[in-house]
């Protein structure tokens, strides 16, 4: 076993409002979808950027893992993403 601690696997999730199936012309009907022209994408992060003092992975969709999106790790296209999103976190495996 080595001292060294494992990276953090953020999954980026983009999605976009669409109408719902019981869409207004008031906008009260929309919904949050995967985006269309976007898959999610993953991407690894150092152990100190992704855990909170006490080394806790942040929760997924959270605040602090919702920051992670600005990360240099992450595509460029993640960091300019301005639709809503949500942000997944996991140990990465050790190989």
């Amino acid at each position: 076993m080595t001292n060294e601690k494992s990276n953090i696997v953020v999954t980026f999730n983009p999605q976009e409002w669409v109408d719902g199936p019981y869409h207004l012309d008031d906008g009260a009907d929309k919904q949050l979808n995967p985006a269309e022209n976007r898959d999610s994408v993953t991407f690894e992060v150092p152990w100190e950027d992704g855990t909170d003092e006490e080394g806790t992975i942040f929760p997924d969709e959270s605040y602090e893992a919702n920051q992670l999106q600005s990360h240099p790790a992450a595509p460029e296209w993640v960091q300019n993403w301005e639709g809503p999103y949500y942000v997944r976190t996991e140990l990465a495996d050790d190989e």
